[in-house]
């Protein structure tokens, strides 16, 4: 999920499994232990900056839907200040991944099936005043003005 910043910067956030996201140990026998029982979460981060920041970001996710929610500024500023200071507070643990393009630090957060980057996503939505519903274990996204 990416938010537009005042100075015309994007950051996106995502959120994972800490070895399987941030580390790239994805080999399949890894899937029970991240999903079955609660493992390490990771935040991971990008900030896209310069004039073309928007349409750098939108040539990077060409092939998937990119959707532009509204939301009040309010919102996002408290959600993107949240996140930050969640980033900022394990950025000693940092770690660089040139695969996904992002920076991540461990969360407080738990990964399991149960929350997983759906929730993630779901939790962020709702901070910015969406009504979400539904598990949440599948992303099924739909979005209604």
């Amino acid at each position: 999920m990416a938010f537009g910043l005042p100075d015309g910067e994007l950051v996106e956030y995502g959120y994972g499994e800490w070895q399987w996201y941030a580390n790239l140990q994805d080999q399949w026998w890894r899937v029970p232990a991240a999903l079955l029982w609660p493992t390490q979460g990771t935040l991971g981060r990008r900030v896209w900056s310069g004039p073309r920041a928007e349409a750098r970001l939108l040539e990077e996710y060409d092939g998937f839907i990119v959707l532009q929610l509204p939301a009040e500024e309010f919102r996002v500023d408290a959600l993107v200040a949240k996140l930050e200071r969640d980033f900022n507070r394990r950025s000693a643990q940092l770690i660089r991944n040139r695969v996904y393009r992002l920076d991540f630090v461990p969360y407080h957060r738990p990964y399991s099936l149960f929350n997983n980057s759906n929730h993630a996503v779901g939790n962020w939505l709702q901070e910015l005043g969406y009504e979400v519903s539904g598990s949440g274990i599948f992303a099924e996204w739909q979005y209604r003005e």
